[in-house]
């Protein structure tokens, strides 16, 4: 078994020989992507490696979720390799970790479809599942059928619990609860306090997000002393919201909340403007949640909307796996790629951190034996602390941000409520919206 304090002091070697192991990389729609990494070590006299396979949205309508892949997952397996691997009982040596990567187009059926492939073209052992329902879901359905271990993040827990229950495979993400009461602490902050019958607007289209947001939401608010303002879930890729804006209108809405795709809101919003619809407060899940989407609505529509905020650069964690923090791995790729890291490639990394130290705790690469070690996490990660519960479940944190636009017309989201962690560090105060 290798020694974890190995990690750290290949930490900066692994950083300066990553681009290079991606160098050969093809991520071409319906492709395989396949990243074997052995750069600065040697492939074991077996021949065996361990191969981890995945589907990323690298195209389609959930591709600033799928950016970042194959860089990161490769930045966590190249430090695993550069130490000598993973020693595994079986075989009596180290192994080399190898990547599988395929494009599902952000596509449910073909990333069903690919995970297949996975699993019985490439033999991988270990599936990793992530961004939304949409390509978490179907990838895990999979994984249950053929019998092999999935570690999976980045979907709401109730949507993926409502598939359930799971044999082999654990999931890591927030649930509605949680990201009820963050948005709600965000009301509050604006002067909207539970009891204070506030007329909330719900926005929601009618797709695996929508449908388990719709049911616990429009209860909550309720309950909460909210007054509900329901228009029913709409169709994904709806072009004309008027009916919708026009209820909104009439009734006064004073917060806009709910989940949606980048173009639905988009769409949304610009004719929310264009119809003279000005709600005091948006809280929006997914629309936004990246920099790349809320600057395609543009940075004056989107000064003062509120999103939660899963994980960022000044979040307090660091991995026992590989020694890294947040900031740690958002300077690399920033002096790697020239750009900023995203909140789903923290999830991407965090996946990787639990497959690998299950792996580390095997002497087997039984099925199995991996599904068992994974199920045992008791992990610091980069994204926080990983236990399963009886569900194969673990909840992550959660905070409130909010778009601002900056003096030379660029945005800012910062944290600008820790009500639920107050751990993580707060990196602004909440802006009303239409000041």
């Amino acid at each position: 078994m290798m020694k974890k304090k190995k990690l750290l002091a290949l930490l900066l070697a692994s950083a300066m020989v990553c681009s290079l192991a991606l160098a050969g990389c093809n991520s071409n729609s319906g492709t395989t992507t396949e990243n074997p990494s052995t750069t600065g070590t040697t492939t074991s006299s077996s021949g065996k490696v361990i191969k981890i396979g995945f589907v990323n949205p690298t195209s389609g309508v959930l591709s600033g979720f799928g950016k970042g892949s194959p860089w990161v997952e490769q930045h966590v397996v190249d430090i695993i390799n550069n130490a000598g691997g993973i020693y595994i009982d079986e075989y009596g040596e180290n192994l080399q970790v190898q990547l599988v990567m395929y494009d599902c187009q952000s596509d449910s059926t073909k990333a069903a479809e690919l995970t297949q492939k996975l699993i019985e073209e490439d033999q991988v052992d270990i599936v990793l599942a992530r961004h939304t329902p949409e390509t978490v879901n179907p990838v895990l359905q999979v994984c249950e059928r053929f019998g092999v271990p999935c570690v999976s993040t980045d979907a709401p827990v109730d949507a993926v619990l409502a598939e359930g229950p799971y044999e082999w495979s654990y999931h890591s993400h927030w649930d509605l609860e949680t990201i009820y009461n963050c948005y709600q602490a965000m009301w509050t902050q604006a002067g909207y306090a539970p009891g204070s019958g506030a007329k909330v607007g719900l926005f929601l289209a009618n797709d695996a997000d929508g449908t388990s947001w719709n049911s616990f939401f429009t209860q909550k608010i309720v309950e909460n002393g909210y007054t509900l303002i329901d228009p029913g879930m709409f169709p994904a890729n709806t072009q004309d919201f008027s009916d919708i804006i026009n209820q909104f209108k009439s009734q006064g809405v004073q917060i806009l909340a709910g989940t949606a795709t980048n173009a639905d809101f988009s769409t949304l919003w610009r004719q929310a403007k264009q119809q003279g619809f000005d709600p005091e407060m948006v809280v929006m899940g997914k629309a936004f949640l990246l920099k790349s989407d809320a600057m395609a609505i543009g940075a004056d529509l989107m000064d003062g909307l509120c999103c939660e905020v899963w994980w960022s650069p000044t979040h307090p964690w660091q991995s026992a796996l590989t020694g890294e923090t947040p900031q740690d791995i958002a300077d690399i790729y920033l002096a790697e790629k020239g750009e900023e890291i995203t909140t789903p490639m923290g999830a991407k990394y965090y996946g990787v951190e639990i497959a690998l130290d299950a792996l580390q705790r095997c002497n087997s690469l039984d099925p199995a034996t991996i599904r068992d070690a994974i199920g045992e996490t008791d992990l610091d990660t980069i994204f926080g602390h990983v236990k399963y519960n009886e569900d194969h479940m673990n909840l992550t944190s959660l905070t409130g941000g909010q778009w601002v636009k900056t003096e030379d017309g660029d945005l800012e989201r910062l944290i600008i409520d820790n009500s639920l962690y107050p751990e993580i560090a707060l990196t602004g105060t909440l802006k009303p919206l239409n000041q």
